[in-house]
């Protein structure tokens, strides 16, 4: 005799749909799993409304489509169902079938960590620490972390510990961010192992141990973090915790490399061009350094840029060297800065306006060589009226810089001056040193 009470039969239907789904004593089988969460949900059973929602979520037995796993997700939490609170209010706070919410995200959020669901109360805690939808209130993410930890969640006692690790919202304990982090790494968290090899390789809120550094470090290296496997290259290439190992630091930054870690990408170019442990290959070099320079890596873009100036790997262009060469100078590399001023200066016809320009903002960082190419400039009138004062300025800074030839054009252009003039020049200079460079000229 067929039971016709409702309930039950949509218990069914749900039933059987897990049991499509999980390929549980019949074929898997997404359609099938599908019509029966269908007919489920429809019925008003939360937990079928909540299992459809997944398959749309999912892209399982149907076209991925969130629109509908918010239709579904929003009619189980209504009924009060923990897991589908959690996960519609994730929906909201992604923008996942709709526009970002971080209202609807806090209260859905707040209506499942108030059933206990730890997911919840980590995300929760989340949006407390950084604001997202709510004033931030470190007393609030504490409280949710707390709740989350208490149940053994490795994302609240990793959350735990960098509240202690940065006194938001506790009086800052590296102790007990140390014992968070690691209750939260034994499980696997990596964020967590990749902060315990940080505290241990340099001694920061943590003994030195760079032992245990490097230990924590392979536990979230094997777990494909590119921060972990750089540090790891790091450590191994420089014998850190282990007998150096250049085999070992190669294999770290290529798998960091791999997953576009910059470093790891710049760390590989710099090997390959100066034959550091590796072969020495131009071309692999420009190849690593251009992934690293189009992340916007300023290292790599100056060294992408002195390469394609000198033709190393590739054919030389003074152009295309300008290019990569400007991006590194506006990221504040001083070195770029110089260089860039000295490819302007030795272009036909020469550009003394860019060279200037350039030569400045790496003098102003103590650039010895380009305060003594400031110095030429004014020496010779090239692109500034000529003066002696402001020539034997900069040679006189470079010079203190400890550049050679900077103190032998100061000499030189001394001759031409009175010593009123060398006088006026010596005191410009130490104004200049005493402000920082911040009055150029």
């Amino acid at each position: 005799m067929t039971d016709t009470n409702p309930s039950l039969q949509r218990a069914a239907l749900n039933n059987l749909g897990l049991l499509y789904a999980n390929g549980q004593g019949v074929a898997q089988d997404f359609a099938q799993a599908l019509s029966c969460y269908e007919q489920a949900a429809q019925a008003g059973a939360a937990q079928a409304q909540s299992n459809l929602a997944v398959m749309y979520a999912h892209g399982q037995g149907v076209a991925q489509d969130f629109v509908q796993a918010r239709k579904w997700y929003g009619q189980a939490a209504a009924q009060g169902l923990a897991y589908a609170q959690s996960n519609l209010a994730a929906l909201y706070a992604n923008g996942q079938g709709g526009d970002v919410d971080y209202a609807q995200a806090l209260h859905w959020y707040g209506a499942a960590a108030a059933q206990g669901d730890t997911t919840a109360q980590l995300n929760l805690g989340v949006m407390y620490a950084n604001g997202q939808g709510v004033t931030q209130d470190y007393t609030q993410a504490l409280a949710c972390y707390q709740s989350g930890a208490a149940s053994g969640d490795p994302a609240a006692q990793y959350g735990l510990g960098v509240m202690y690790a940065n006194g938001h919202g506790v009086p800052r304990d590296a102790a007990l961010a140390q014992h968070w982090y690691t209750l939260a790494a034994e499980q696997g968290h990596v964020h967590a192992q990749f902060n315990l090899g940080f505290m241990f390789a340099t001694g920061q809120g943590a003994a030195l141990d760079p032992e245990r550094g490097l230990y924590w470090y392979e536990r979230a290296a094997q777990a494909a973090d590119p921060a972990a496997q750089y540090n790891l290259g790091v450590m191994y290439s420089l014998g850190q915790g282990a007998p150096r190992d250049p085999d070992k630091a190669l294999q770290c930054y290529r798998a960091a490399a791999q997953q576009g870690d910059a470093a790891a990408q710049y760390n590989l170019g710099l090997m390959y061009a100066t034959g550091q442990d590796v072969e020495k290959d131009e071309a692999i070099a420009l190849a690593w350094y251009q992934m690293a320079a189009d992340q916007g890596d300023p290292l790599a873009q100056y060294h992408l840029g002195v390469m394609i100036a000198n033709g190393q790997g590739t054919i030389a262009s003074d152009e295309v060297a300008m290019q990569w060469l400007q991006l590194a100078a506006d990221q504040g590399e001083a070195q770029a800065q110089y260089d860039l001023g000295a490819l302007h200066q030795a272009s036909k016809p020469p550009n003394y306006p860019q060279a200037l320009r350039a030569y400045r903002l790496a003098a102003a960082q103590g650039h010895a060589d380009a305060q003594a190419a400031l110095g030429w400039l004014y020496a010779h009138g090239a692109g500034v009226l000529q003066d002696y004062v402001r020539a034997h300025m900069w040679f006189n800074l470079g010079a203190v810089g400890g550049l050679a030839d900077a103190a032998t054009g100061r000499d030189q252009v001394a001759q031409q001056m009175t010593p009123a003039q060398i006088a006026q020049a010596q005191d410009m200079a130490r104004a200049c040193q005493k402000n920082q460079f911040a009055d150029l000229d």
